[in-house]
């Protein structure tokens, strides 16, 4: 009788406890408003295999709402397969947008994305934008792409370059690609099941509105974000003050890119260096270094290219300049790095 009285006991209080995680669970889900909805989807990335780089279908439209946002966000692709903002304006001078999802402007809508903001809402120049922006492009589809834009339609090219689009440079993941021995393959093999995994643990890790929360307020706080930010080697390398090979491996192949551009496109070429979460984080903990940044200057000076690294202490001083788990510019971020923009290219001839 005493053990079925204390097994009533344990059913009720685990109903209970799941009682408590289901309303907390919905609350995060339905009040805080914790999750990810999809409204509308009709684009699909296409990649060119001959070419080496991707786009957007022409003429479509998702428009989503990611769990760390309030809003939606319409991503509308046009009829050239780029998320542009039309402006009617004098059309003195055309500007091609080149790089990752930063450039393409993921997670704000487009006019807030800090190339848009920079020339429509700052310098307010007659200028016409084209977005070439691609999310999760690395250096070499980049440049592929710059290769396969028509220089003579455009006055400037400007690459919004990321730390991450030396990923799979750092890696191997791009040089073992090229090569076609079974042991390289194996190798690049196993690389990818690691990224896999990662990304499952992390997916895992959000797969709840409660867990999505508790990852949010874990992020928000400096030291743990960068604490968490360092384990991921060899990607974080590019913080330390004596880089890794395999980022000065890197390197060496954005000189030899650089070097292989042809004068047309070279003499048009600016770069832009966008600030990755963590960088702004260790301005903010006094622990930032410059290698990096030094390093890609350099390469950008020997190539007779013009290349700006903006100031990160606007960005280190606001609250969120990006989202703590997505990793992607805020509204405010975007709007801040936009001013760093307007300052250099208020120079350019």
């Amino acid at each position: 009788m005493f053990k079925v009285k204390n097994l009533i006991i344990l059913i009720n209080i685990f109903f209970i406890l799941f009682f408590i995680l289901l309303v907390i669970e919905l609350f995060f889900n339905f009040i805080l408003d914790y999750r990810n909805i999809v409204k509308k989807s009709t684009c699909e990335r296409i990649y060119n295999n001959k070419k080496d780089f991707s786009f957007y279908s022409p003429d479509c439209e998702i428009i989503v709402k990611h769990w760390e946002q309030k809003n939606f966000v319409s991503y509308r692709i046009n009829s050239h397969g780029r998320r542009d903002l039309s402006i009617k304006n004098l059309n003195l001078k055309k500007i091609a947008f080149v790089g990752d999802s930063f450039t393409f402007g993921a997670m704000v809508p487009i006019e807030d994305n800090y190339n848009y903001y920079a020339f429509n809402n700052i310098l307010k120049n007659s200028f016409d934008i084209h977005n070439y922006g691609t999310p999760s492009e690395q250096l070499h589809n980049v440049f592929n792409k710059i290769k396969n834009i028509n220089h003579k339609n455009y006055d400037y090219f400007v690459y919004g370059l990321t730390p991450n689009d030396f990923f799979n440079l750092v890696d191997g993941s791009y040089k073992n690609s090229l090569k076609n021995s079974d042991n390289d393959k194996k190798t690049l093999e196993v690389k990818k099941n690691k990224m896999e995994l990662f990304k499952k643990i992390k997916n895992y890790l959000i797969s709840t509105a409660t867990s999505r929360f508790i990852s949010h307020k874990l992020m928000s706080n400096d030291k743990i974000y960068l604490q968490t930010y360092l384990l991921r080697a060899p990607y974080s390398g590019y913080l330390s003050q004596n880089l890794p090979s395999g980022w000065n491996n890197a390197i060496d192949y954005f000189d030899k890119f650089l070097i292989d551009l042809k004068p047309n496109y070279k003499s048009k070429l600016k770069i832009f260096i966008i600030p990755q979460r963590a960088e702004v984080v260790s301005t903010r903990l006094n622990t930032y270094n410059f290698t990096f940044v030094n390093k890609i200057i350099n390469v950008c000076k020997k190539n007779k290219i013009d290349c700006f690294a903006p100031n990160l202490n606007p960005l280190s001083n606001i609250k969120e300049s990006h989202f703590p788990v997505d990793g992607h510019l805020t509204i405010l971020g975007n709007h801040v790095l936009a001013k760093e923009l307007s300052k250099w290219a208020s120079n350019w001839n």
